[in-house]
């Protein structure tokens, strides 16, 4: 069904009102809790693995953890979104251009295959 501009106005509209926004998030908020609750339980454990492979280099600059924090994160995203080679390609990518932002490939690798056991 193609819609017009003035149902396409009304529509938009009808979102930004306050009201309606607050039944919709009452309604959804019980289960948006359960559904991210296991999403951070699985973040917090990442972060107590992550900081103890990092640690366990000696030539790790304490500056960089946030990077490597944010390296590991990406990569969580990419295999909970893709699979297969598509995942490895994009893996790839996301390794170069944490390392040219400075982060270490042994240290990469290391995070890499010991959280997610993915090996390139």
């Amino acid at each position: 069904m193609i819609r017009d501009a003035y149902q396409r106005i009304n529509k938009y509209i009808k979102k930004l009102d306050p009201e309606i926004n607050k039944k919709r998030y009452e309604e959804l908020k019980e289960q948006m809790i359960e559904n991210v609750i296991p999403k951070y339980e699985e973040l917090a454990s990442l972060d107590a693995r992550i900081k103890a492979i990092i640690d366990s280099h000696p030539n790790t600059i304490p500056v960089q953890y946030i990077s490597y924090f944010s390296y590991v994160r990406e990569v969580w995203k990419l295999t909970n979104k893709y699979s297969g080679i598509m995942l490895l390609k994009l893996i790839a990518i996301t390794e170069a251009k944490w390392e040219a932002k400075g982060l270490n490939k042994e240290i990469m690798e290391k995070l890499r295959v010991d959280i997610f056991g993915i090996i390139l």
